[in-house]
This record gives structure tokens, C-alpha cells and sequence, in this order.
């Protein structure tokens, strides 16, 4: 019998010390309007809602991009993401952590606002009380599984904490972020004190938001590919620890606009800093991963 046992507890033991996605949900009051989209795309979300029912995440952004109004692309911007985020489901697919993650989309598209929070943590192998936090809020159009699968590639000794919120994060509110954060540390039976908050895009307008409104809360906050909100920068504390990447070819980089402003936010908060990817557009994070990436890591908490 204990020669029985024994491969049981091996295999148990293998399994806890495995990296993991867990699908964490809470009772919420702030969850996302539907979306609202104006045509074409919105003649074409039931059949994308019909989509997303049967088919995996990665046919369902190929319809999407196909289809490029319904992410707020143009033609060429799609274009250039198919092959990128083609090659990243690719990567999911062959991935033991991964491959058989449910995807979010669905709880983004919902016809009626949802009562509960939802969001996908991954926790690295032996994570406990002392591994780093991130929080990540999505772009605009959902909470795609590959956000978080590359950030999970760069990052792996984080905690990733990426909540879902309908389809544009912009308008996120600082209690759903909240409310996520503890459901979690609920969840993982250990307290979570002072996340990083990164936001992409909307997500990167939406966490200026939440940073400005609570910036006791994290550790420091990074913003990928948006610029800070004009009534915003006034609201950013002293101590703060915060950090803007942009793309070189984005319109608000080209004017001057992003520079006279972090420049604004740096007299307020000297520890204020910033990076332009060169000759990069809005999907940097994608054309432009290995040098996004090793900037990042520059400004995340050492390990």
C-alpha cells in the first residue's frame, strides 16, 4: 500500500510546485456596461458573441481581426497584428500552463452587465507572501489570454493579476480593481501588499485613474502606450514611483505633447520617468517586444 501511495505523492508534490492559472471571480456592484459599438461592428458582434461560445480565443481574435472595426483597428493595423498574435496563440498552445486556459472574452462581450468580477492570476511555482505582484489592465477590446501569457514569459517569478473589465478599461473603477486584488489574496490565503498597477493602452489611461485616486495602494505604476490624462496631472504625489513607455510614431509622441506632460508630472514626482521605443507605433508591445520588455524590467522591483 505505501509503495502505491508514494507516485500519488510525487505526483502531488510536482503538481504544487507547477506554475498555474487560476480563474478567480467576486460578488461586484462595479462591473462593465455592455459594450456599445457603432456599426459596422456592431452588426457583427452576435455573431462574434456566437463565436465566442464555440470557438478558441485564438479563432476568435483572427474573426476580430478580420473584421478590424471591431478592436478600433484600421485595415493596415490588422494587418500588421495577425502574424504577431498568430505566432503568440501558437506559443499558448504548446504551452502545459496555458493550452487549456478558458478565455475571458466571452465575460468581456457579455450582453448584460455581470454581477460578478473575473479575473486570471497567474501564480509562478513556490509563490508565497514575498513573490511580487503585478496588476495588469487590459487594452481596448478585451482581456486577451496573450497579454498574459507574455508578460508570464518575461516575468515569471510575478504573480499576474490581469482582472477583466468588458471591452475598454478607461473608465475602470478603483473599486473593481480593489475588489480584485483581495479576491485574490482571498484565494491565495495570503495577504498581497502594495502590487505593481500596469495598464496597456485604455488599461494604461484607466490605471492613471486608480493610481492618482489611491496611489498608496501599489508599489509603483508603469503605463504602456497612453498618454496621462490632461486633468490628471496635477494628482500625482511626490513619492510616486510611475513610468510611461510610448511608441515613437504615436501622434502624441510626434507633437510633444507626452514629453511637456511627463515633464509636467516629473516636477510634482521626481522619480517620474519615460522611454519612447523608436520609430514603434500604438502595438509596440507587440513589433517591438525584446526592447519594451527589457525596459520594463528595468522599472519593476528587483528580484
Amino acid at each position: 500500500m505505501r509503495r502505491l501511495l508514494l507516485p500519488f505523492l510525487f505526483a502531488s508534490f510536482l503538481g504544487a510546485q507547477a506554475d498555474e492559472v487560476i480563474r478567480v471571480s467576486w460578488n461586484t456592484a462595479h462591473g462593465a456596461s455592455p459594450p456599445q459599438l457603432s456599426r459596422p461592428a456592431a452588426d457583427f458582434l452576435p455573431a462574434f458573441r456566437l463565436a465566442l461560445t464555440t470557438l478558441p480565443e485564438s479563432a476568435i481574435v483572427a474573426l476580430a481581426l478580420s473584421q478590424p472595426s471591431m478592436l478600433g483597428l484600421t485595415p493596415a493595423q490588422a494587418g500588421m497584428m495577425r502574424p504577431l498574435v498568430a505566432e503568440r496563440y501558437a506559443l499558448i498552445a504548446q504551452s502545459p500552463t496555458y493550452s487549456s486556459v478558458a478565455s475571458a472574452l466571452p465575460y468581456c462581450f457579455a450582453e448584460k452587465r455581470p454581477q460578478e468580477g473575473l479575473a486570471l492570476v497567474h501564480v509562478p511555482a513556490g509563490a508565497d507572501a514575498r513573490t511580487p505582484v503585478l496588476v495588469f489592465l487590459h487594452g481596448y477590446g478585451g482581456s486577451f489570454l496573450w497579454y498574459q501569457h507574455l508578460l508570464a514569459e518575461h516575468f515569471p517569478k510575478f504573480v499576474l493579476i490581469c482582472p477583466a473589465y468588458g471591452i475598454n478599461t478607461a473608465g475602470i473603477p478603483a473599486g473593481y480593481v480593489q475588489e480584485c486584488v483581495q479576491a485574490v489574496s482571498a484565494r491565495l490565503g495570503r495577504p498581497i501588499v502594495k502590487p505593481v498597477l500596469l495598464g496597456l493602452s485604455a488599461g494604461g489611461t484607466g490605471a492613471c485613474e486608480v493610481f492618482t485616486q489611491h496611489p498608496e495602494r501599489f508599489d509603483r505604476f508603469i503605463c504602456i502606450a497612453a498618454p496621462p490624462p490632461e486633468d490628471l496631472l496635477p494628482k500625482f504625489p511626490r513619492e510616486a514611483k510611475v513610468a510611461f513607455i510610448s511608441g515613437g510614431e504615436e501622434s502624441f509622441v510626434k507633437s510633444g505633447s507626452f514629453s511637456r506632460n511627463i515633464a509636467q508630472i516629473r516636477r510634482l514626482a521626481p522619480l517620474t520617468q519615460e522611454f519612447i521605443v523608436p520609430q514603434a507605433d500604438h502595438f509596440f508591445l507587440l513589433s517591438h517586444t525584446a526592447l519594451t520588455m527589457a525596459k520594463l524590467r528595468e522599472w519593476l522591483p528587483k528580484l
